[in-house]
């Protein structure tokens, strides 16, 4: 009853926004894109092997996507979609440079990724597909990254350090590694630029680095294995998703307390076999990838329940869930 009354409610927002959605779905390898105005799917389109992570670049008129592979089979490539025509653009296949991860648009024409196998981020030419520089963290799992707004640093999350690599993308180098906690993992940036929020997800905290500093200012303690974290446009909230608890965390950016939890899906019942986190949080939905929409709109990707939450962070209610393939992940909106 509650899914059928939350979708009528909330049926003017969707008409009224003019977005797209896109989510990767790592246990089948492809790529499904929704129509958020006309409440469709578009497209689903293949990508390589366990896609993970995808960006969308700054004109909108690509998303590209790293196939990060098993833990079997380690991935080498990235996909690029053209977002007009929602086809595939193109694929790049890395010789020298295995499990991309991270990713962002650094402009139209270059990307930067992480490739943890490497313990490094490249930079590559979209066009030509060139690896234009590459520059070591030489961290373990150099997992997520984010830029900071004038697209003059990189902070790479390194899980199996526990720490934070600043990246110079004027000069290709590495500035600093900082220590932030066991487990760092997401990764967001303020709007200003001022500060970089990070998932610990081994010790349920979040660290806040000073920007100008390049020091950690703050923790926050966040239980239940905090994964992944974004920040709202204008700045107020950062939301957190916990996979192992199965909710989203609420924080106030400026007072740096969490304010309100809500729960991203009921119990998952689905089968966890062949998951990358299979069952080790029970029955949690495990909500990993999130993206902002417009109206302060939070869609959440629950690995575990194969659907997409969105969320009215304000009000603290689900407003509808979309059904997506198994294991969706990696999440954008355009």
């Amino acid at each position: 009853m509650l899914k059928k009354l939350t979708f009528f409610l909330v049926l003017p927002f969707f008409i009224s926004i003019a977005q797209n959605l896109i989510v990767l779905n790592k246990s089948e390898n492809n790529a499904m894109f929704f129509d958020l105005k006309k409440d469709k799917l578009l497209a689903q389109l293949p990508t390589g092997n366990a896609p993970h992570e995808v960006a969308i670049s700054p004109n909108k008129k690509f998303a590209v996507v790293t196939n990060y592979g098993t833990r079997e089979n380690s991935g080498n490539s990235i996909t690029i979609y053209n977002l007009e025509k929602l086809n595939i653009e193109k694929t790049i296949t890395f010789e020298n440079h295995k499990r991309p991860h991270g990713v962002d648009w650094i402009d139209d024409e270059k990307i930067i990724i992480t490739t943890e196998a490497n313990k490094s981020v490249i930079i590559v030419n979209f066009k030509t597909g060139e690896i234009l520089a590459e520059i070591k963290t030489d961290q373990d799992v150099s997992h997520m990254l984010v830029l900071t707004p004038n697209k003059s640093k990189c902070f790479v999350a390194n899980i199996g350090s526990g720490s934070v690599s600043v990246i110079d993308l004027k000069e290709f180098k590495l500035i600093k590694n900082i220590q932030t906690g066991r487990g760092s993992e997401g990764i967001d940036i303020t709007p200003d630029g001022k500060e970089v929020w990070v998932t610990n997800r081994a010790e349920d905290s979040i660290a806040v680095i000073d920007v100008q500093t390049l020091e950690v200012k703050n923790k926050i303690k966040v239980d239940g294995f905090p994964i992944r974290v974004k920040i709202l446009k204008d700045g107020k909230l950062a939301v957190v998703s916990c996979a192992r608890s199965g909710e989203v965390a609420v924080i106030d950016v400026a007072n740096k307390n969490v304010i309100n939890r809500i729960k991203t899906a009921e119990k998952s019942e689905v089968e966890k076999s062949g998951r990358l986190f299979g069952s080790v949080f029970g029955d949690s939905p495990v909500p990993v990838g999130i993206a902002i929409g417009g109206n302060n709109l939070v869609y959440v990707a629950n690995s575990n329940a194969d659907i997409v939450s969105v969320i009215d962070i304000e009000k603290g209610q689900i407003l509808k869930t979309i059904k997506t393939g198994k294991e969706p992940d990696g999440i954008a909106i355009w």
